[in-house]
């Protein structure tokens, strides 16, 4: 079968591959669409610590599928079902996987980082996966390309909640990807005041202003101080998180979403605005099963459409234009095919 392979130096190449076998309690899945992600472009370029130097690795994190075989012992799934595929999941025994938060198990595997994943005409998902509830079936006549990248939005909902969103608050969010886009959505699905988003890109403002937020196009306009009262970083900025806690009013509640490239390693803060004006600081990372299934509850019901983050659809032989197109912050979401 054919893959996107990374190995290094750091690089992705189309192989033929032999196609996955599956055991006992496993799923082997056909790719129907999967999403390229920011982490994706990452470790095309840099590599990832999860993937040693002596091996290579499929990448593709974000995906859905057809069931296309059943391993022995495999209940609640059958043949021919269409799919989205959580990527993470934990050894189910310790601390942090008994209270459900098996996306921080010290043990834990993650689809395409890992262990291989959807870039690919298939994919094997391990028996740790299907037991623990990471394949949810989807309705047939679901497009694939509208939910491949139902991780991402899942890191996003996970990214809200803590923010505690309401119908009086104002929200400031940095960053105008695919990632500050679900924050809007989120943003209006709480039912929000106002929405404002910061950037250095004019063209991505524009998008801004046309899905009705404001915007403050970053190095011109003014950066309003102690006036949000929840700010999201959702872009891999130091400045921007300088700026958040004095953007954010009394009380404030703010998430470092995005994360900064290896070679910044502390960034100064005014930690006394965090004391005096009582600010919530927090960071999320990755997404569980509750997280996934909340996230694709909501885009299955279209109580939230973002269908219009997908910029690209490309056969999975292209992949490589699909991260140039990244790199150059010319796509928001782009969607690889196996099919294609």
């Amino acid at each position: 079968m054919k893959a996107a392979v990374f190995s290094y130096p750091p690089g992705v190449e189309i192989k033929e591959v032999d196609p996955p076998k599956i055991g006992r309690g496993e799923v082997l899945v056909r790719v129907e669409a999967a999403a390229l992600c920011g982490t994706d472009l990452r470790i095309a370029r840099r590599g990832h610590g999860g993937i040693p130097e002596d091996s290579s690795r499929i990448l593709g994190h974000e995906f859905v599928g057809i069931i296309e075989e059943l391993g022995t012992e495999v209940a609640d799934y059958q043949k021919g079902m269409r799919v989205a595929v959580a990527p993470n999941f934990g050894c189910g025994k310790c601390w942090y996987c008994i209270q459900g938060l098996t996306h921080h198990c010290l043990e834990g595997k993650s689809l395409g980082i890992t262990m291989d994943g959807g870039f690919a005409e298939l994919v094997r998902i391990p028996e740790k996966a299907v037991a623990q509830g990471n394949i949810f079936p989807l309705p047939s006549e679901i497009e694939p390309n509208k939910v491949a990248f139902g991780e991402a939005f899942a890191c996003a909902f996970h990214g809200a909640l803590p923010l505690k969103m309401g119908v009086n608050d104002s929200v400031l969010i940095f960053g105008v990807g695919p990632i500050g886009l679900m924050f809007l959505e989120l943003s209006r699905l709480y039912g929000v005041r106002e929405v404002w988003m910061a950037d250095l890109s004019e063209k991505r403002l524009e998008m801004a202003r046309s899905l009705g937020s404001k915007t403050i196009l970053i190095g011109k306009e003014e950066i309003p101080e102690n006036r949000f009262d929840v700010v999201v970083v959702a872009a891999p900025s130091p400045q921007a998180q300088q700026s958040a806690l004095l953007a954010a009013r009394l009380l404030g509640r703010i998430n470092f979403f995005g994360g900064l490239p290896p070679q910044i390693k502390e960034v100064p803060l005014p930690s006394n605005l965090i004391h005096y004006k009582e600010l919530t600081v927090v960071g999320t990372t990755k997404s569980n099963n509750f997280h996934f299934r909340s996230a694709l509850e909501l885009m299955l019901t279209g109580r939230v459409d973002l269908s219009h983050l997908v910029t690209h659809v490309l056969p999975l032989s292209e992949i490589e234009q699909g991260l140039k197109l990244m790199e150059k912050h010319e796509a928001l979401k782009v969607v690889v095919r196996p099919d294609y």
